[in-house]
């Protein structure tokens, strides 16, 4: 059995530890290697000390308690990142201690439950921002290949909502495509959840001729797609502006029923029209329930005596 320099068990854990755990490690997580087992070993060890964490953050953990075994490089994080998701995908207990920040899920006043919009790229939602609102539909922005964290929040969602549809716009590349194609594999086939690319499609390209790039021939993912569409690729970005929100309206427009639009508009007018009403209620019965807690009286109380005040 290959085993790991001496400096790695000193500056972790005796090893005796570490062998006890070995085996362990090796099964659930179905690791190999003395070097990639200690490393899952000290992931397990750093997520017991916290409550919440990010997938950058445990990086910097690492880099900054161990830094002649793990160095502050990309390599690193990648390699990291590559066996914290193994510990995700069987440990539920580690997987609920990390969040993602940077990709949260907007929704709309009303919105259209069982479909969602997916941009690769935050600036394809600044740019539809009005067409979401007039369509009634949360997005995510992906930012790249998103974290496992955003997949297991989506999929979360989507048992909740009943989401059947996901439209997703992004570029026509050779990461472009595969950013939606691992997208659709993360989610759960059990719910029947359908990628609909609204845009940039390959119809589109043909029919638009728009501005493209060379594919970057060091781009580990060039020469499958090379094989397959060629030596360019094509940003969403660059279509014009008009054309191109015009296209995304029309892929809206065919998968939100009319109805529920009109049903939206007229109960936006309604909450509207009672506004001021609510709103004023609302304080009186905040103003009723901190008088009644500096009283001393049980929340369960409160509850009970303003729900007989003001109706249920």
């Amino acid at each position: 059995m290959e085993r790991a320099p001496a400096l790695h068990f000193r500056s972790y854990q005796t090893l005796s530890e570490f062998v006890a755990a070995e085996n362990i490690i090796r099964s659930t997580y179905k690791v190999r290697g003395i070097n990639n087992i200690l490393l899952v070993n000290r992931i397990l060890k750093i997520c017991k000390g916290y409550k919440r964490l990010t997938v950058r953050q445990l990086y910097y953990i690492l880099s900054s308690r161990f830094p002649k075994d793990y160095p502050a490089t990309r390599a690193f994080y990648k390699r990291m990142n590559r066996y914290l998701s193994k510990i995700r995908r069987v440990n539920s207990t580690v997987h609920q201690k990390f969040i993602d920040p940077t990709r949260t899920f907007a929704t709309p006043p009303l919105p259209y439950p069982t479909i969602e919009c997916w941009c690769e790229k935050e600036s394809i939602k600044n740019f539809i921002g009005p067409l979401l609102m007039k369509y009634h539909l949360g997005v995510q922005v992906l930012r790249g290949f998103p974290s496992l964290s955003m997949y297991r929040k989506a999929l979360a969602r989507a048992r909740k909502r009943n989401v059947s549809m996901i439209l997703y716009l992004g570029d026509f590349g050779p990461s472009g495509l595969l950013i939606q194609k691992v997208a659709a594999d993360e989610m759960d086939h059990k719910l029947a959840i359908r990628f609909h690319r609204v845009a940039l499609t390959q119809a589109q390209i043909k029919r638009l001729r728009p501005p493209s790039r060379s594919v970057n021939l060091k781009d580990t993912r060039a020469k499958a797609y090379i094989a397959k569409f060629g030596g360019r690729k094509w940003d969403v970005e660059s279509v014009r502006p008009r054309t191109l929100y015009k296209l995304i309206e029309a892929g809206f427009r065919k998968v939100v029923p009319p109805e529920f639009l009109l049903e939206a508009e007229e109960r936006e007018r309604a909450a509207k029209v009672v506004r001021r009403i609510t709103e004023r209620l609302r304080k009186e019965m905040e103003s009723e329930a901190l008088r009644l807690l500096r009283e001393g009286v049980p929340e369960a109380e409160i509850r009970k005596r303003i729900a007989e005040k003001y109706g249920r």
